[in-house]
């Protein structure tokens, strides 16, 4: 589903002074080092390892932080995670009542672009797609080339309840496992076919981020922006385009989920044994809140 150009991966290489051959003796540093790091459940694969690396600029402290965290916050944020098994009735709720997956080919072929959108009004449950989104990062882990993201969500059949459903609370658990976890670059959010009462969720992101993460969110009134970010082969045609619909991508992003079965069920049981580890963990520093949930006004 992932479709990653060669010429793309040097480039990025090349960027931060790598090639294929230091990229794999750096996979062989943090093997090493999970080796010596009794509290982590297993040692990751090298896939994995490759895409933390890169997320984080190829600086072997960062990575191993990421990775730690990757295991770890599965204890701190349980409820982003324990319901993330595609087997699970939630998340096969979360596609009987919504769109929600990745574009098959990357914007300009290095920036991946996740869409968004519900199939009728006053059917948002913000954690269950919290969770699908998770899962979506799990398998991008594994097939992906990951460097940053676009997010798009259509807003046509959010209703002022499901607006309400948006909770301060689960943005910025979801934004700190995207940060301090799988260390994504968010390139931008686009909002598109916003309802009158769009100022309540403009108001809660205001809150949560920081100002120059705000930056990048675009709201709009219609789905005009749509062509800026989505490549035009894979344009849905539900808005005109010669791509598949929405439904298609709902299939394929629901099958590649399901490939990888094995692992989601390996997740559920991989904890980190705090016990054995090296100094004691902050859950505030990790969380990051940023801003204070009381001074936000959703009348």
């Amino acid at each position: 589903m992932y479709q990653i150009s060669e010429d793309v991966k040097k480039k990025v290489y090349e960027t931060f002074e790598r090639n294929e051959q230091m990229v794999e003796d750096d996979v062989h540093i943090i093997k090493t080092w999970m080796k010596t790091q009794a509290h982590l459940p297993e040692i990751m694969g090298d896939a994995h390892i490759r895409n933390f690396l890169n997320l984080n600029k190829y600086s072997i402290e960062k990575t191993k932080g990421k990775i730690d965290m990757y295991y770890t916050i599965r204890s701190v944020i349980p409820e982003l995670f324990e319901l993330s098994n595609p087997k699970l009735d939630n998340v096969k709720n979360v596609f009987n009542t919504s769109y929600m997956f990745t574009f098959p080919k990357p914007l300009n072929d290095v920036h991946r672009v996740y869409f968004s959108k519900q199939k009728l009004p006053n059917s948002l449950n913000s954690t269950e797609l919290s969770n699908v989104w998770l899962a979506i990062f799990e398998v991008r882990l594994h097939e992906d080339f990951m460097v940053d993201d676009y997010i798009i969500v259509d807003l046509e059949h959010y209703s002022l309840s499901d607006i309400k459903r948006v909770t301060p609370m689960i943005v910025t658990k979801f934004l700190a496992v995207y940060k301090k976890v799988y260390a994504l670059r968010l390139k931008k959010i686009v909002f598109v076919n916003c309802p009158p009462y769009i100022s309540i969720l403009i108001a809660i992101l205001k809150a949560v981020m920081k100002p120059k993460i705000f930056e990048r969110v675009e709201f709009h009134q219609d789905t005009g922006a749509l062509k800026n970010f989505i490549p035009e082969e894979d344009f849905p045609s539900d808005y005109g385009g010669k791509g598949p619909s929405l439904e298609d991508y709902n299939g394929m992003m629901l099958k590649k989920l399901s490939e990888y079965q094995n692992r989601f069920d390996e997740l559920d049981k991989l904890r980190v044994n705090e016990s054995l580890r090296p100094e004691k963990l902050d859950n505030d520093e990790i969380l990051g809140f940023y801003g204070s949930f009381k001074k936000i006004n959703l009348d």
